[in-house]
């Protein structure tokens, strides 16, 4: 996995015009741990703890499947963007920018409409995306 991660953080240095940056701390962990970590409201594909710099992917995630590694993209976009202090209000609030660069990168593997690859639409990036108290 070194090489993949190696190489996504690369990739999101180009798209951003950031310093590519040492890779976080990677954990696999089983969903229900992660569905904790989240207050169990949630079942997460991946979850990025900035003060730990690591990111944790469910125990079945898979290198050659195509969703797990556009969560990768995904938690990694946050580590690059926190890694090169990019400031934001708070840190839901760089979800729009992770979710741009998982799209592109989604799209760049032949996916035409990555909303509907990843079972999203805008607006509940948006809700994701807000700052809240």
């Amino acid at each position: 996995m070194n090489s993949l991660v190696a190489s996504l953080i690369m990739w999101i240095a180009v798209q951003t015009g950031l310093k590519a940056t040492e890779p976080p701390r990677i954990v696999l962990l089983p969903a229900e741990q992660m569905a904790s970590m989240t207050g169990g409201s949630a079942n997460p594909e991946g979850i990025y703890i900035y003060d730990e710099r690591t990111i944790y992917l469910p125990n079945d995630w898979k290198s050659d499947d195509l969703r797990n590694r556009a969560t990768l993209v995904h938690e990694l976009a946050h580590h690059v963007l926190k890694m090169n202090g990019v400031q934001a209000p708070c840190e839901r609030a760089h979800e729009a920018e992770t979710y741009r660069l998982e799209f592109e990168w989604l799209r760049e593997q032949g996916i035409k409409d990555p909303y509907a690859f990843l079972q999203t639409n805008e607006l509940s990036i948006l809700l994701r995306s807000v700052c809240r108290d």
